[in-house]
């Protein structure tokens, strides 16, 4: 499957989720999640913010902030995404694409080598770990250079394709989330 053919399908498939079920199956994907010893030994967290029916986060970076793990989001400047220091909810205001991102430059994530896990978005996914996000490369231009990051993909069990299609600068997940299963 193209990843486009890919897009379109799930597209689909997340129109016909109300908010009850996206909260239950979300609350199950980060059950499973928060149990893997990966996230229980990592320092820092980088996280998307839910945005038009993907798993929803916004517990997720609550219970985060309550382990005292340090949870960095997403924030798009001059094309290029940076993950800044979240410290409450509170803080997100409506940035680029409409996405909630911190309202204010707040500190930036530094690489230090090890105990960082991050939380990747994605609208498709394959058993091979292959992941068609939204099209702007922003995942896989950051991870170039930041190879070290544990990646744990998260999403809803329609979401995982049979194959997806790859090309060879795409990065993929260590893991795969749904709320069924790990792959």
């Amino acid at each position: 499957m193209t990843k486009q053919e890919a897009r379109d399908f799930v597209r689909g498939e997340k129109q016909k989720l109300d908010a009850q079920t996206v909260k239950k199956y979300s609350r199950e994907i980060f059950k499973r999640l928060k149990a893997l010893p990966e996230f229980v030994r990592a320092d820092d967290i980088l996280t998307y913010v839910s945005y038009n029916q993907e798993a929803d986060t916004y517990e997720f970076i609550n219970d985060c902030l309550a382990l005292e793990k340090n949870v960095y989001v997403p924030k798009i400047t001059c094309g290029q995404m940076k993950f800044l220091r979240l410290l409450s909810l509170g803080e997100l205001v409506p940035g680029a694409y409409g996405i909630m991102e911190p309202a204010s430059d707040s500190a930036c994530w530094i690489p230090r080598g090890k105990n960082t896990f991050m939380v990747m978005p994605g609208l498709a996914f394959d058993a091979g770990h292959h992941r068609a996000g939204y099209g702007g490369g922003f995942y896989d231009r950051f991870l170039e250079g930041n190879t070290e990051i544990y990646k744990a993909a998260v999403g809803f069990d329609f979401q995982i394709v049979e194959h997806l299609e790859s090309e060879p600068f795409d990065i993929c997940p260590d893991v795969i989330i749904t709320q069924s299963g790990i792959y």
